[in-house]
């Protein structure tokens, strides 16, 4: 993933004619990989909603949560609750952004492009405090997917700040209404 956010960096840098086509196809197919990303949230959230702190206890505290619970049953609980409860954001996060997709950003509306932008603004945040707690797994990852996100946004803006009467390069492109 990687790879591929340092390739859609390179297109848009670049801006040549020669990556004009390839511009242009991600301009309008790119939604696609921001739509992975809104389906992989769901999943995510139902991971946590249904196993709650257990997969996560080692990465934040390098201790089981059967040991935690023996230092503290509060504390456990506590961390459980607050993992299925972050799995039920995560999942209505993902519902909400694939809606904006399929129903505002695939028909290139404005407020479409500007709501997306919650989701490499919130990823990065998060891998931030994930950073700063300590957790550089899912900070790394994280970062490297919202930049993905916000590239994608940026190379998909001209769609949706047309000027009327300008013609696109592409003319087909072009459409009315």
């Amino acid at each position: 993933m990687f790879v591929y956010g340092l390739v859609l960096l390179l297109v848009l840098a670049l801006g040549a004619s020669s990556v004009a086509p390839t511009r242009q196809w991600l301009q309008r197919h790119g939604w696609w990989a921001l739509f992975a990303i809104a389906v992989i949230s769901v999943a995510s959230g139902l991971i946590d909603l249904v196993s709650g702190v257990t997969w996560q206890a080692p990465d934040l505290t390098g201790k089981t949560i059967a040991q935690i619970a023996a230092e503290s049953v509060d504390g456990s609980q506590l961390s459980d609750f607050s993992v299925r409860t972050a799995g039920l954001y995560l999942i209505a996060f993902g519902v909400l952004l694939g809606a904006i997709l399929l129903f505002g950003f695939r028909q290139d509306r404005l407020w479409a492009w500007w709501a997306m932008w919650t989701l490499p603004v919130t990823i990065i945040t998060a891998s931030l405090v994930d950073l700063a707690s300590g957790v550089a797994g899912p900070a790394m990852t994280g970062g490297f997917v919202g930049i993905l996100a916000a590239e994608i946004l940026l190379i998909s803006a001209p769609r949706f700040f047309k000027q009327p009467g300008r013609l696109l390069t592409d003319p087909r492109e072009n459409r009315a209404g």
